[in-house]
């Protein structure tokens, strides 16, 4: 089972064989609703052989080509390391699951190519951040976005406290700290121990989260996704300054990190975000607005779906809650089909594949609601050139 990249994400959307099974389930980290979880994706499985069947694949074919998903039914670990979502995608030679850090809608489609957009907001700029909640004993990663929130496993190699990043030191183990409120009301970090403590245990704290840093790096390195810390207040701007992750927050979550459930980091990281979300989707419609009639902005499907696969488009505003399918020519570069009523019978998602194009050729994505949506289009670009 996979975590979901960027790079993967790019694979998946230029994927066009047909058939090609895309299964979405919400799932469950615990408790017996997990029991529930794969007699679902079962029924969604005997629905994809139906539609299969249907599309005129025989019998012994249909089953063949799930086989792969099939064996996740009896794989009980597989289901014991859920998320809170899974998607699956098959085709011809082709499979991926991945676990997904928020709840998605249970969906499935067989089409000519893969359906990606329930993904997407990991991707999107204005709705998708990570929260690092850190103690001395506990660290802990979530993926966050504006309805949901999921704890992710820690890269290999990533310490989990710091015990276990300084394991091989030689500590003072009589170091403590705390903090202390002087007059003025700001806060310090206040350090007691023996000897030169304070310095000392500052240092330990600066390494301990470097290694944190160096950890994390790998999963973070491709992101532009926003930070938001969470911990104690002295200890946030230590490892602000250790960081090499530019998009740090400079407001964090202040308090006992291993005390804060999930839900009340996703409420308080939201505060948090919410406008700086707010501001660059603001920035990004008023350009629209500013360059109409130049030739630089389009509300139009076609135009903004050759846009995109040829690498124009610089921003993308797309609506999450509409689903548009067409038949596109990706020799030619033009949408030869497209009207209301089109389904997943009809080649691919265009919103889709204008989205994933974009964020290949170094572009930004950002979702809203269709009702959010200028000019009552489903997606609109700020175009290059």
């Amino acid at each position: 089972m996979e975590d979901l990249t960027l790079e993967q994400l790019k694979a998946l959307a230029q994927q066009t064989q047909d058939p090609s099974v895309s299964i979405y389930l919400p799932t469950h980290r615990a408790g017996p609703e997990t029991q529930q979880d794969p007699i679902r994706f079962r029924n969604l499985l005997r629905e994809a052989e139906r539609r299969l069947q249907e599309k005129g694949m025989g019998a012994r074919n249909a089953a063949d080509f799930l086989q792969a998903a099939q064996a996740l039914l009896e794989d009980s670990s597989f289901w014991r390391r859920q998320y809170d979502g899974l998607a699956v995608f098959l085709a011809a030679g082709d499979f991926h699951a991945f676990r997904l850090p928020f709840r998605v809608e249970e969906m499935l489609t067989v089409a000519r190519s893969y359906y990606v957009k329930p993904i997407l907001p990991l991707f999107t700029n204005n709705g998708h951040y990570y929260i690092l909640a850190i103690s001395q004993n506990d660290v802990r990663l979530f993926e966050g976005t504006r309805h949901s929130i999921g704890q992710i496993d820690l890269p290999e190699g990533a310490p989990q406290s710091m015990d276990e990043a300084l394991q091989y030191d030689d500590p003072e183990k009589q170091l403590q700290f705390h903090t202390g409120t002087p007059q003025g009301g700001g806060r310090d970090a206040m350090f007691h121990g023996h000897g030169a403590g304070d310095e000392d245990q500052k240092v330990r704290i600066e390494r301990y989260f470097n290694l944190v840093d160096h950890g994390l790096r790998e999963l973070l390195q491709a992101q532009q996704a926003p930070l938001i810390l969470a911990g104690v207040d002295y200890l946030l701007p230590i490892y602000r300054k250790v960081s090499e992750y530019a998009k740090i927050m400079p407001d964090g979550i202040e308090g006992s990190a291993e005390r804060m459930r999930a839900d009340e980091l996703q409420e308080r990281a939201w505060r948090i975000v919410e406008p700086y979300f707010r501001r660059e989707t603001e920035d990004t419609l008023a350009q629209y607005q500013q360059l109409a009639g130049t030739g630089r902005v389009s509300s139009q499907i076609e135009e903004v779906v050759a846009a995109a696969h040829f690498g124009r488009v610089d921003k993308l505003i797309l609506a999450a809650d509409t689903p548009v399918w067409g038949v596109f020519d990706r020799e030619s570069g033009k949408v030869l089909h497209h009207q209301e009523g089109l389904s997943e019978d009809d080649d691919l998602a265009l919103v889709d594949f204008a989205a994933t194009q974009t964020l290949q050729n170094g572009g930004t994505v950002y979702a809203l609601s269709q009702k959010e949506m200028p000019a009552g289009s489903p997606v609109i670009a700020v175009l290059r050139y």
